[in-house]
C-alpha cells in the first residue's frame, strides 16, 4: 500500500504522520525528501547557476533565502520547482517498492497532480482560526500566511478530493484515535 497524506498549512499534517508511523507505516516527507536534493552536489550547482545570493560560506544552500526568493516569485518557484520534481519522483519510486506499507506527506498532492502516482490519497482539515494560530506559533505573520496559503489548495479542496478524510479540530489525543482507526482500515483492505 502505497497512501499519500496531505492537507493545508497548519492542518496538522506532521503530526498524523507520526501517528500513522505508530501505526505499522513507514512514513516519509516529501518537502524533506526535497530538501535532500538541496545537499547533493548537483542540487548545489543547479542552485547556484540561478540564485548564487542563496549560496552560504559553507557553499550549502540556504533554504530560507531560497524560500524567500521562490515563494514570492512564481517562475522562481517554477523553475525550483522543475529541477527537484526528477530527483523527488525517484525518491518516490524507491518508497513505493518496499514491502511495507508507506505513508508519504506530500503538502501540494492534487495542486501538483500526484494523487495518481498512489493507491490512496488522505487528507486533513482544521478550521481556519485553529490552522492561523497554529501558524502563528511557528512565527508566521498574518502576511506569510496568506502568502503561502495563496501557493496550494484549501483544505476544504483537498478534503473533498482524498479518498480518505481527518478532522482535525480538537486534541492530538483525538486526531491519533482517527488515524488509528483509518491505519486499521486501510491495512485491512490489503
Amino acid at each position: 500500500m502505497f497512501i499519500a497524506l496531505t492537507g493545508g498549512i497548519g492542518c496538522g499534517k506532521s503530526a498524523a504522520l507520526q501517528y500513522f508511523a505508530e501505526c505499522s507505516f513507514e512514513c516519509a516527507d516529501a518537502d524533506k525528501l526535497c530538501h535532500a536534493y538541496y545537499s547533493r552536489a548537483e542540487g548545489i550547482a543547479r542552485i547556484a547557476e540561478r540564485w548564487p545570493s542563496v549560496i552560504d560560506s559553507d557553499g550549502m544552500v540556504d533554504r530560507r533565502k531560497l524560500g524567500n526568493i521562490v515563494f514570492r516569485d512564481e517562475n522562481d518557484l517554477a523553475f525550483l520547482e522543475g529541477l527537484i520534481a526528477p530527483f523527488l519522483r525517484q525518491q518516490l519510486e524507491e518508497l513505493r517498492s518496499k514491502t511495507n506499507p508507506v505513508m508519504v506527506e506530500v503538502p501540494l498532492l492534487f495542486e501538483k497532480n500526484m494523487a495518481p502516482w498512489f493507491d490512496k490519497t488522505v487528507a486533513i482539515w482544521s478550521p481556519f482560526e485553529l490552522r492561523r494560530t497554529r501558524l502563528m506559533q511557528r512565527n508566521w505573520d498574518h502576511a506569510e500566511c496568506s502568502r503561502r496559503e495563496r501557493l496550494q489548495w484549501s483544505p476544504e479542496k483537498k478534503l473533498a478530493l482524498a479518498d480518505y478524510g481527518l478532522i482535525n479540530c480538537g486534541s492530538l489525543e483525538l486526531l491519533r484515535m482517527q488515524c488509528c482507526k483509518l491505519a486499521e482500515k486501510i491495512l485491512n483492505q490489503k
